[in-house]
């Protein structure tokens, strides 16, 4: 099974990714180390790909400053993934 973990360079998705790959899965970590950015959504769409699974481990943004005028961005996150996710799953659900 593909799985595409967002965050999966990070401190969480780092053991998860590897995990994954231990019980067999095929297992892209995507995270802007490895060119995937959810807030932009550069290489978004190659990383979803024909995966079955996508997790969300990825870190928000602090909420101190300078981060906190940032704070917005963060919810560009999942309004860049769904319109993806949609192309990619077919509509009948499988």
């Amino acid at each position: 099974m593909k799985i595409v973990v967002i965050g999966g360079s990070g401190l969480v998705g780092s053991k998860l990714v590897s995990l994954l790959r231990t019980r067999g899965h095929q297992v892209v970590a995507a995270s802007p180390d490895t060119g995937v950015n959810t807030l932009t959504g550069e290489g978004l769409a190659a990383a979803l790909a024909g995966s079955q699974v996508v997790v969300d481990v990825a870190n928000s943004p602090s909420t101190e400053e300078p981060f906190a005028s940032r704070l917005p961005l963060s919810n560009r996150s999942p309004r860049t993934m769904l319109p993806l996710l949609w192309l990619i799953w077919p509509s009948d659900g499988r």
